[in-house]
């Protein structure tokens, strides 16, 4: 322990003791290659992890159970709350498996006890394929968040006959600490109701921070009637963008701005004509690009939606969204903006955009033991009045309501815990920042932050109607001269090291391996550096947070000088 923050041992979850945590700990480098490739060392290590990249122990009890009501000899499971989603699921298998066997879909009938009052239980479905397109259903399932909560599974679980459990591989207990008896939720307590908590996240996400100021989204009109619910960030984007497929044109291609969140790209490629990537961020190569497309067909127009993220997610560009909204009226596109990493109350931008969407599992809900994601509609868009008539339409809210209490109570301080999350995070990268130009800091290639990078842009975009302390985010990349010195740099920081931002605890991951491990050259033709650690910065003081980098940073520098004495 230095600094008074705790590293974490392979697979241990982050932080521990807490029900439903979403981290898992990946301490070095190699180990994070090891999630990546799902080495047995580190699979079978992991006491938890990111819903939609690992599989939770009750989640997995519960396909299992539906295996042995529904299944069939040598077929596995997945579960969902949208008949929808299954049914999808079961023609991605059936196009991307080399042997996709016979997938299908149905109810999942749950064996409840008799006297369980289940009124008010989600229904749910499977979606059944063999075992050789497991790896095809898994994809489906992490590229568009669909599956069922690990809350609701341990509900579940608990509303059954216990001989249909086999609770011996389990790494977290049945029935053991409630998450609303944790010290936190004494403070902020919880609401009684589902509906109660969606309704206090749609009037936040919508821009009423309810502490009695005027609505910060910058744009008149705003609702929180135009604000959706889903069960996280991925699952979100995959309904915007089928409502892009049903709304456009048919066979039109979409665009990414600057590189996106890779689960982004998979979707937006997976679902429709596919998409082109502008990895530059130029506007001069989107401007050529949305003339040529509109030479082919002057007809309709040349894309079906363009999507940005802002700041981007590892890079932390700042794409000019005036500028894109300019392009995105003159060729009759809408503009897509995923707020995630900046979030509503540091930048305001859906006065530039047609939607804004985020996954509220990071900094909106800060303490990483919930999921869940937000889509809102621009009511002065366009496409609004396209765009409202197709989700009152088809709009589920199957976002699960304890997710929602939990989500909800964790948000409570969010502006508090903003301002000091881009405090810390606006020393962390100034402290980086001049080690980089000094002589023994040369090791550092460059420390990406929007303060060091587009930043007047990034500044248009402040909100300076939240009330909160102007800050520059709490996320950072730092990128380095060699893999090796990234390596020691990563494996020497002795803080908490594992899957997403936004987090009051600091957390770092070598996001380019991670993210893009089977497709690393792609990530470094389009500007992402292998040798690059994205560090999400937290709550703690700013002397424990200078002395984990110090380590380091120490580490690094003897391994750099090595390299230019060999």
């Amino acid at each position: 322990m230095i600094g008074g923050i705790r590293p974490a041992a392979l697979g241990d979850a982050i932080p521990p003791n807490v029900p439903h945590t979403i981290v898992c700990s990946l301490p070095t480098w190699q180990d994070a290659i090891g999630f990546a490739e799902q080495e047995e060392r580190v699979v079978t290590s992991l006491k938890a992890g990111y819903p939609r990249q690992k599989i939770h122990d009750y989640v997995k009890a519960l396909w299992k159970v539906c295996s042995q009501i529904h299944g069939i000899e040598g077929e596995e499971c997945a579960l969902s709350f949208s008949r929808k989603s299954v049914e999808e699921c079961v023609l991605y298998v059936k196009k991307h498996s080399e042997k996709p066997g016979e997938p299908r879909a149905c109810r999942f009938e749950v064996p409840y006890k008799d006297g369980i009052d289940v009124s008010g239980f989600p229904e749910v479905f499977a979606v059944f394929f063999p075992s050789s397109a497991f790896t095809e259903a898994s994809q489906f399932m992490m590229y568009t968040g669909s599956g069922i909560s690990a809350r609701f599974a341990e509900l579940c679980l608990e509303c059954i006959p216990n001989e249909l459990i086999d609770t011996s591989t389990f790494v977290i207990p049945l029935r053991t600490v409630n998450w609303r008896s944790l010290e936190y939720y004494q403070a902020h307590k919880p609401v009684e109701t589902g509906s109660e908590a969606k309704r206090a996240l749609r009037r936040i996400f919508a821009g009423d921070l309810g502490d009695g100021s005027a609505n910060i989204r910058g744009v008149p009109g705003v609702s929180s009637d135009d604000v959706y619910l889903y069960a996280s960030g991925m699952n979100a984007i995959w309904h915007l963008h089928l409502m892009i497929l049903d709304t456009r044109p048919k066979g039109l291609k979409s665009a990414a701005f600057n590189v996106l969140y890779s689960h982004s790209h998979n979707l937006i490629e997976g679902w429709g004509a596919g998409h082109h990537v502008i990895g530059s961020g130029s506007i001069a190569e989107l401007e050529a690009l949305l003339a040529s497309e509109q030479i082919k067909d002057p007809e309709q127009p040349p894309l079906a939606a363009l999507y940005i993220d802002f700041p981007t997610n590892p890079m932390l560009k700042s794409p000019d969204v005036a500028r894109l909204r300019e392009l995105a009226d003159q060729y009759h596109v809408p503009l897509i903006i995923d707020e995630t990493v900046g979030n509503f109350i540091s930048v305001q931008l859906l006065p530039y955009a047609d939607i804004v969407v985020c996954s509220l599992t990071k900094i909106i809900s800060g303490l990483a033991n919930v999921m869940g994601g937000a889509l809102l509609l621009n009511p002065t868009s366009p496409y609004y009045s396209a765009f409202k008539a197709r989700m009152e339409e088809t709009y589920q809210d199957l976002y699960f309501s304890e997710d929602a209490i939990c989500l909800e109570a964790n948000t409570r301080d969010i502006k508090q815990r903003i301002a000091i999350v881009n405090k810390n995070a606006e020393a962390v990268a100034d402290y980086l920042y001049a080690r980089s130009q000094m002589s023994q800091g040369s090791f550092i290639k460059q420390v990406l932050y929007p303060k060091y990078q587009d930043r007047d842009i990034y500044e248009r975009y402040l909100n300076k109607e939240s009330g909160a302390r102007p800050g520059y985010g709490g996320l950072l990349s730092v990128s380095f001269t060699s893999l090796a010195v990234g390596k020691v740099f990563y494996d020497a920081l002795r803080c908490y090291k594992g899957i997403t931002f936004g987090t009051i605890f600091t957390l770092a991951i070598p996001f380019t391996e991670m993210s893009f491990h089977s497709n690393l050259k792609w990530a470094e033709e389009n500007g992402v550096d292998h040798a690059l650690v994205r560090i999400s910065i937290g709550m703690e003081n700013w002397e424990n947070l200078k002395d984990i980098f110090d380590v380091a940073l120490a580490a690094a520098e003897d391994v750099a000088a090595n390299d230019q004495t060999q």
